[in-house]
């Protein structure tokens, strides 16, 4: 579950950890999209998705019969510059988490790994939220704030639960924007996460993600934002959410 850079990254990773598993021994469910909110829905151009908490990605995932299940929460943010307060976003994860810990699942984690103070300046912010956010109100302040106490309760619930798990360290793959990974860094990014689930799950790792299957994964979702979601020609598979 997450939003752009886990729609960029999405074909690598999951190419890898199938090759760590074996590629009969697995199968995955996503709900993805750039500008995908947990609690708002969210989107670009002339396509939005629905809110990932109403989507029913995990009921559909309870119903699978498999030995090990693994739930990745990602690219958390966007409902912030929607609107959404901090409390309302910290409920709704906390809501997907528990659920998902009711059967077993081991959950993975990242933080938001932008440092607003540190790595944004508020002329960067006013830009950035233009593009990626237009009409929202947000102030530079307040998206400090919310950042602070969303990263807060994330690491609380992994000390708090065995089963869950926070992926640190993500900021040093960001890109120029410092919200997407970078194009030469995104195929490291998603090798540290699959990494971590596969040391997570006693699963050993194949080999290293390439630079170039990071290419290959944002042409294949440039292809799938065109062709399926903007223009729909083409359905996506049963498999999104």
């Amino acid at each position: 579950m997450g939003a752009s850079n886990l729609a960029r990254g999405y074909s690598m990773f999951t190419r890898h950890i199938s090759n760590c598993f074996g590629n009969n021994n697995t199968e995955f469910l996503n709900a993805l999209g750039p500008g995908r909110g947990f609690c708002a829905r969210g989107g670009m151009f002339n396509f939005t998705y629905p809110p990932i908490q109403d989507c029913r990605i995990l009921e559909a995932a309870k119903k699978k019969s498999c030995d090990n299940r693994a739930v990745l929460i990602t690219d958390i943010g966007n409902d912030l510059m929607y609107g959404v307060s901090a409390d309302t976003l910290i409920e709704s994860l906390d809501s997907l988490i528990n659920r998902a810990l009711q059967w077993d699942a081991e959950i993975f984690l990242t933080s938001i790994h932008v440092n607003l103070k540190k790595d944004v300046s508020q002329t960067t912010f006013l830009i950035l939220k233009s593009f990626f956010y237009p009409g929202s109100s947000i102030t530079y302040e307040e998206t400090d704030l919310f950042i602070i106490k969303v990263n807060g309760y994330l690491k609380k619930k992994a000390e708090q639960n065995e089963r869950v798990h926070l992926i640190s360290g993500m900021e040093s793959f960001a890109g120029g924007d410092k919200i997407h990974y970078s194009l030469l860094k995104t195929h490291s990014a998603w090798e540290k996460v699959a990494n971590e689930i596969c040391q997570v799950l006693k699963v050993p790792v194949q080999k290293k993600m390439r630079l170039a299957d990071g290419i290959s994964s944002i042409l294949v979702n440039l292809y799938r934002l065109i062709f399926c979601d903007m223009f729909r020609f083409r359905k996506k598979g049963r498999e999104y959410f």
